[in-house]
């Protein structure tokens, strides 16, 4: 293997990659450090402990979509209300008793953290676990007679001032799901305008088909129960997410496939479409002298763009139903051994910190939540971005504490260093999933550093701490993760790859209406593929004992190329 293919050049070309600004990035990236600039304000002014975990909150939940962070908000507002409300008789139950405090706390993390893998709720149920986690840990800390105004209180107001915060911010400067939709759209023509005439600048159009529709749908879905926008604009918008789903399947064609001037047609008539969509109208039917010489590929791709200016868009799909639980829920002992493990990991960091009697390290047990994942790989390339973004986010904070800290007179000051910390964190989880984490560690941790007390804080030793703590949390979910139950990526690959084998035989076997008019087995094929390319990456993070040979792993890279070959070649196929 040469120096430019091995892992690590491939790991390091994709990182600087992800760092490239594209459209929207830095609308979110600003928007994040804004958000958390006045939660900051907010929790100094109203003296709410742990500014830095509800900032935290808000880096970590906050999506472009702003009617997807209301509901979000909302969600978790009700949740953790629901909780602290639960909590009080619990306490006052496991008040003398710390062997059923700890029971509880395992309990709970362990079922919220389950149904974090097995429903839809994922990372808000996750959330509770730790806010479950954290009330408990407050009994030993609040004394007896303040636990239920003060100890409950302090961590519902933890959790719900940010979400109520993101709730109104989106709602004044929040770009609302029906742009989404509409950005995502014109996005799609203009990446098969340009495979079309650079059949090799396929990267982006590869991306967009393994997004499916899915989010889309279910987007506009919600757009249409709240009357968002009028019934003719989300009808259209509804159906051009699946008529644009067809063009880039029919831009996938073969080199020679259309005519090179024929091709340069299209792709102009794709641009203008894009940009008729992107003012807010429906795009006019393209003109075609005479189309009776165009190929068949030709054909396919002009009738699905014409198909753009019909009212419906030319389709009027649904979403996909949401089980409420996962099939393999009870079946597969995976998600039962992901609860066991983050659980475990949690109540061992808790008795270390109380056991040695030091508290300024309970950043430890907020890890075990943020950092496991179901396979080893992806925890470990997890920990690995995380420990990549606590060292750059602390060596931020320790030089905001030297140099600017000390220049910091009011609460105003510090929101501004907030905000200038917290952006470069937000551009960095604002990009792909495969960094995206350390975005969030990096602005974790300059907040763990520089949010002390209830005002600018020029207390090194807290700050050290918290870090400290992040490093203990590190390595006791590295040894469970990595000893117990470990689970390969490789076995997931596997998986996934014959999962897309069954589906190119069924496309295979498929006419080409009945290939063209059903794009569910194409969407998951395609979001298969690139799911499988990530976990093939995550192998190289995996222990060596438990990873598998370079050999192996270049092979599966090998029959993945072959089957996304394969299945453009199908999608083409006449």
């Amino acid at each position: 293997m040469t120096p430019a293919s091995s892992p690590l050049s491939r790991l390091l070309s994709q990182a600087w990659a992800d760092l490239q600004p594209f459209a929207g990035r830095f609308g979110l990236t600003w928007r994040v450090a804004l958000l958390c600039a006045i939660v900051t304000a907010a929790a100094m002014m109203f003296k709410i402990p742990e500014a830095s975990i509800s900032c935290y909150l808000i880096i970590f939940l906050m999506k472009e979509d702003a009617v997807q962070n209301c509901l979000m908000g909302f969600g978790l507002i009700l949740l953790a209300t629901l909780v602290v409300v639960l909590m009080i008789p619990v306490i006052n139950m496991s008040i003398d008793s710390p062997a059923m405090r700890l029971a509880i706390m395992f309990g709970v993390s362990y079922v919220f953290l389950f149904l974090s893998s097995t429903t839809p709720l994922g990372e808000q149920a996750a959330i509770v676990g730790l806010i479950v986690a954290f009330i408990m840990t407050l009994v030993t800390d609040v004394p007896i007679g303040q636990i239920g105004n003060q100890g409950l209180l302090a961590a519902w107001k933890m959790a719900c001032m940010p979400m109520a915060l993101m709730i109104l911010f989106n709602l004044v400067l929040g770009i609302p799901a029906q742009t989404l939709v509409r950005n995502r759209i014109v996005r799609r023509l203009r990446a098969s305008a340009d495979v079309l005439e650079h059949p090799d600048a396929g990267e982006e159009l590869q991306e967009l088909l393994a997004e499916g529709n899915d989010l889309s749908l279910q987007q506009m879905l919600t757009v249409k129960l709240l009357h968002l926008i009028s019934k003719q604009k989300s009808t259209w918008l509804n159906g051009a997410v699946e008529t644009s789903y067809r063009v880039m399947l029919a831009s996938l064609v073969p080199a020679g496939s259309i005519a090179p001037e024929r091709a340069r047609a299209l792709a102009g008539e794709l641009r203008q479409a894009a940009d008729e969509i992107a003012s807010g109208n429906i795009p006019a039917a393209p003109a075609h002298e005479d189309a009776t010489n165009d190929s068949a590929a030709a054909r396919k791709l002009s009738e699905a763009l014409a198909a753009l200016s019909q009212p419906d868009g030319g389709a009027s799909p649904k979403p996909a139903p949401q089980r409420l639980l996962s099939a393999d829920a009870f079946t597969n002992p995976d998600h039962q051994r992901y609860a066991l493990k983050t659980s475990l990991a949690a109540i061992i960091c808790y008795l270390i910190y109380t056991g040695i009697q030091w508290d300024g390290i309970h950043t430890a047990l907020i890890t075990c939540y943020v950092a496991a994942l179901g396979t080893t790989g992806e925890t470990v390339r997890k920990l690995t971005l995380r420990i990549v973004g606590c060292l750059i986010g602390a060596a931020m904070g320790v030089g905001a504490l030297l140099f600017i800290m000390p220049h910091l007179t009011s609460i105003g000051g510090l929101m501004v260093l907030v905000f200038a910390g917290t952006l470069v964190g937000a551009w960095v989880s604002s990009g792909n999933e495969r960094i995206s984490y350390s975005g969030v560690q990096i602005a974790l941790a300059f907040l763990l550093t520089t949010l002390n007390g209830f005002g600018p804080s020029f207390e090194f030793s807290q700050a050290g701490d918290r870090i400290m703590g992040i490093f203990v949390g590190i390595f006791v979910i590295y040894v469970i993760f990595t000893q117990f139950w470990p689970k390969s990526v490789v076995n997931e690959v596997r998986d996934t790859l014959d999962r897309v084998s069954g589906d190119l035989k069924s496309l295979a076997g498929e006419t080409k209406d009945r290939r063209d008019s059903d794009l569910a087995i194409s969407m998951r094929a395609f979001g298969d593929l690139e799911h499988a390319d990530e976990m093939l990456d995550m192998a190289y993070f995996e222990p060596r004992s438990e990873r598998a040979p370079n050999e192996q792993l270049d092979g599966y890279r090998v029959t993945l190329e072959e089957m996304r070959s394969r299945l453009c070649g199908l999608q083409a196929r006449a």
